[in-house]
């Protein structure tokens, strides 16, 4: 059996630890705004890309909270339209499934969105598209929720070919699992930031 990494806490740190700290927190609300491509490396891309391809989905969103934690605003998609909303949509916390994230901490699965009242439509609308089935789950970094990753089934909304076939629990499970993976990524770039040892402008 091979020996146990011991790691003891290093006097000559103590005093930096309240520091850093700060510096993270500060790091990670800059990550929130629209500085969020100076984190979110190819690595982190591909992750969530991967993760989406795998699990079936037509696209997905990586959503963070804004600095007053009023509004989710889609940082990164992977869809042909992620120009025309990226940085620019603002969800609000109070209304829609997205936002249901915020408030309970839970993942969702939803394969009937369309029928579930809960659902804000604005997005949609927006982009001529309709949202057939979605999982969404919270993404953490930093010590506390920072926002929310989704994925959807889409069709036009005129079409007549059948809706897709959704999502399963272990869909559910792959996104969190890449969520929690990503979220890890992102604080490390963070801390190396916070004590200088990587560059950010």
């Amino acid at each position: 059996m091979g020996e146990r990494l011991m790691v003891l806490n290093d006097d000559r740190l103590g005093h930096l630890r309240s520091i850093v700290r700060t510096r993270l927190r500060e790091l990670a609300a800059r990550a929130g705004t629209g500085a969020f491509d100076e984190f979110f490396d190819s690595t982190m891309r591909a992750l969530v890309e991967c993760c989406f391809q795998s699990i079936g989905a037509d696209e997905g969103t990586v959503w963070l909270l804004d600095e007053g934690r009023n509004y989710l605003i889609p940082r990164f998609n992977t869809g042909p339209n992620a120009a025309s909303f990226v940085g620019r949509f603002r969800q609000s916390v109070r209304a829609g499934m997205i936002s249901m994230i915020v408030s309970t901490e839970l993942p969702l699965c939803e394969n009937e969105v369309r029928r579930n009242q809960q659902q804000d439509k604005s997005l949609d609308q927006k982009l001529g598209l309709q949202t057939c089935a979605m999982l969404a789950t919270p993404l953490y970094f930093a010590g506390e929720l920072r926002g929310v990753i989704s994925a959807v089934q889409l069709r036009a909304p005129s079409s007549d070919e059948p809706e897709p076939p959704g999502f399963s629990q272990q869909h559910l499970e792959t996104l969190q699992l890449s969520a929690n993976v990503l979220g890890r990524l992102i604080e490390q770039q963070l801390q190396s930031l916070a004590i200088g040892l990587e560059d950010v402008t």
